[in-house]
């Protein structure tokens, strides 16, 4: 099978040491990600870098495995340090994730310059809403509003054990 060789930018550091930079040229990237004349760069965002893009974001994936599949649904959220707050109804698929290994993502892409970043947490979920400890009680005082209707009796808070991000720059190929 013949795989055409790839063309590829050298890897740059940049000027903190948390972050780095993959350049890819558009023949990597088979113009899916960059217009012609385009090089995506794909950094490695720091754990505080994640952070302040999880809190411009109103939205975020949950995602967490019932009865052996993989299920993503999207929460509105908030932050407190790194842990990541949400509410839910009684009856949601997203109580399959009390005590359990879930992931949370959120993302953002530029339509227009194909570039953007993505941040991915994983971590453990707890159910706090009858919980009567005090960073609970603290937690479900958050504001949390919700988009969906009805009403979100289970706090869960998802403390992280990994945080990573990634943000793709897509520039002209003069630069």
């Amino acid at each position: 099978m013949y795989m055409r060789p790839q063309k590829r930018a050298p890897t740059m550091t940049m000027s903190n040491d948390t972050t780095t930079t993959d350049a890819k040229s558009v023949d990597d990237l088979d113009g899916s990600a960059a217009h012609p004349g385009m090089v995506a760069y794909v950094e490695t965002l720091s754990r505080t870098e994640c952070l302040n893009l999880l809190a411009l974001a109103p939205i975020g994936r949950v995602g967490v495995v019932v009865d052996g599949e993989p299920v993503i649904l999207p929460v509105n959220f908030a932050l407190d340090g790194d842990s990541v707050l949400f509410r839910t109804t009684d009856t949601s698929v997203l109580n399959q994730a009390s005590m359990n290994k879930v992931a949370f993502e959120v993302d953002h892409v530029d339509s227009e310059t194909r570039g953007g970043w993505s941040v991915l947490i994983r971590g453990r979920a707890d159910d706090i809403a009858d919980a009567i400890d005090a960073t609970s009680v603290r937690l479900r005082r958050l504001e949390l509003f919700t988009w969906a209707p009805g009403a979100r009796h289970h706090w869960y808070v998802i403390r992280p054990h990994a945080i990573t991000g990634r943000r793709v720059r897509v520039i002209p190929a003069e630069l």
